[in-house]
């Protein structure tokens, strides 16, 4: 079922241009499929096999803008804030997890949970990495369900290119130089000054320094 469920992400989920800091261009999917492959295997370890929950299923719903993983049962014996701190887990199916840490997936030969309390941490830095908002854990008691949201542009970036959008969202972050968004976003000084002048150009920016001071860069929608 987990290998399924990352086959059928890789055929699903959408994808963006990217560029690297080595030069390369690639296709990255709106979600992590790390933070993924994490969402499903805890919904499957983790998930209630009482009686009562033996005609539901590990659900996976992407929808416009998020994507949601929910499974039978509620959180054992934690809470929400408890999750990704200082290694806290609780096992509600301890030997299925004990037994699920040394079988390996036989399309990939990968271990299907490679050890305990990993996971969100995980979860938590592939979001992070792909500059997503944190998961959001909903505990019902009967049920557990983490929605990841996708990042959609502002009405000022639909029409932005790729390098453009990447600067515009990079500056969310406040003040940069030059040096700084090459360094943050792996382009060169000559790309970022060109889509630097596409920005300001729309109104989108603005520069400041000057005189003595570093030139710096800052959304428009900042300064106020």
């Amino acid at each position: 079922m987990l290998d399924a469920a990352l086959l059928w992400a890789r055929r699903t989920f959408d994808t963006s241009i990217v560029s690297e800091a080595d030069g390369t261009v690639h296709d990255r999917p709106t979600y992590p499929f790390v933070a993924f492959r994490e969402l499903v295997a805890n919904a499957l370890v983790h998930r209630d096999l009482d009686h009562w929950s033996a005609g539901l299923a590990v659900e996976v719903r992407l929808r416009r803008d998020r994507l949601v993983v929910a499974n039978p049962g509620g959180l054992y014996r934690i809470t929400v804030d408890c999750l990704g701190r200082d290694a806290v887990t609780s096992a509600r199916n301890a030997r299925l997890v004990a037994i699920c840490q040394h079988v390996r997936s036989p399309e990939t030969g990968a271990r299907v949970i490679e050890a305990l309390a990993s996971g969100i941490p995980t979860i938590t830095d592939a979001l992070a990495a792909y500059h997503l908002p944190p998961a959001h854990y909903i505990d019902s008691g009967i049920r557990f369900t983490v929605v990841l949201q996708r990042r959609t542009a502002t009405p000022a970036e639909t029409d932005l290119n790729t390098t453009e959008l990447r600067i515009h969202q990079a500056l969310a972050k406040g003040t940069r130089t030059v040096s700084e968004l090459e360094r943050d976003l792996g382009l060169t000084a000559p790309t970022i000054r060109r889509a630097l002048r596409r920005l300001r150009g729309r109104g989108l920016i603005v520069q400041l320094g000057g005189r003595g001071r570093p030139t710096v860069y800052q959304r428009l929608d900042e300064t106020s």
